[in-house]
């Protein structure tokens, strides 16, 4: 075929690392990075300590926990161990623990007990920058973003977010009544129908919390190890998924007890079956838009007009900083005839 025109790929690692910098792993064989890790997180628990126990006082930020934790064990046991030392990864790990020290000595003369868990974050990402050699920085960091979720939704707690989701929740729960005829009155946190009250909207506190819907979520994005937007879009979807669960059984229990004229209480087992209604639906959405955010293969892309596949697979692979270019390889015409 002489006008057949080959195509190639080249990815530009904008994260790759300097080759004049890659030495022998001798020093992942020394154990200073376990005690140091392990010498950190037992300050960083320390100084915290007020705080974690009244994290794990509520049984939604257990589930959350456990979430988060099962989803860890899974994404580090997917990770990529063999790998290259290299100085910048030494000196990433060594500014890493420099920060988590300066957070344990932030939060233990401030007084601010949930800095724990940002300290905690930092020294699992510093530890996975320096262990997991197969995998980039990027990957260490997220690892260890999880360790910082306690201290967000701590932080979230105190800004009012939780009360303006209940809030939200509310008026979800009253528009849906509205649509289905059935006459309601709002006062404060709570709709009165005709039967009885709705006040079940607590955000944090109970087991079928929008919490536990966040920690399985969180349990996906990890675990499945989801890049930046289908992570993000995950985490978004699973608040949606507990208000649109939430507010739709209220509808249909006032719509039976309406019809019924009896008032259908707000029961255990009505909550279970709600909460793996919402798990199924966050994993279900889960899937769906990691399936959807591929990148485009590239024998479908326009090598005429590549800018739009170039930036879809940018997005797609974030926060990878990788940026993939088709282009043609160019032959001599001698080369092409037969």
């Amino acid at each position: 075929m002489k006008n057949a025109v080959p195509v190639s790929a080249i990815a530009l690692e904008m994260d790759e690392q300097d080759s004049a910098l890659v030495q022998t792993a001798k020093s992942s064989r020394h154990p200073w990075i376990e005690v140091l890790s392990i010498v950190l997180l037992a300050a960083a628990v320390f100084v915290g300590l007020d705080f974690w126990e009244d994290w794990f006082s509520s049984v939604d930020q257990v589930i959350c926990s456990v979430c988060l934790l099962i989803g860890l064990m899974v994404a580090i046991g997917r990770s990529t161990w063999q790998g290259e030392q290299t100085r910048s990864r030494i000196f990433f790990a060594g500014l890493l623990f420099c920060l988590a020290a300066i957070v344990i000595g932030s939060s233990y003369y401030l007084a601010r007990p949930q800095l724990s868990g940002i300290a905690c974050g930092l020294i699992l990402a510093a530890w996975c920058s320096v262990r997991i050699l197969g995998e980039s920085v990027q990957h260490s960091l997220s690892l260890g973003l999880a360790f910082f979720i306690p201290s967000s939704i701590n932080a979230l707690a105190a800004l009012g977010a939780f009360h303006w989701l209940e809030s939200i929740a509310i008026s979800v729960t009253s528009g849906l009544a509205d649509a289905a005829e059935q006459t309601n009155v709002r006062e404060g946190e709570k709709l009165i129908f005709g039967l009885g009250v709705v006040d079940q909207f607590s955000c944090l506190g109970k087991w079928d919390s929008v919490l536990s819907l966040f920690g399985i979520a969180m349990f996906c994005i990890l675990s499945f190890r989801r890049n930046f937007l289908p992570g993000v879009i995950t985490i978004a979807m699973s608040v949606l998924v507990w208000i649109a669960v939430q507010g739709s059984a209220w509808v249909v229990l006032i719509s039976l007890g309406n019809r019924n004229g009896i008032w259908y209480d707000w029961t255990f087992g009505l909550e279970l079956g709600l909460f793996l209604l919402g798990a199924m639906l966050v994993v279900s959405i889960d899937q769906f838009f990691s399936a959807l955010l591929e990148p485009i293969p590239f024998e479908f892309i326009n090598l005429d007009f590549p800018l739009f596949a170039m930036v879809w697979n940018w997005l797609c692979g974030l926060p990878k900083l990788t940026v993939t270019v088709p282009q043609r390889e160019e032959f001599a015409q001698d080369d092409l005839d037969p």
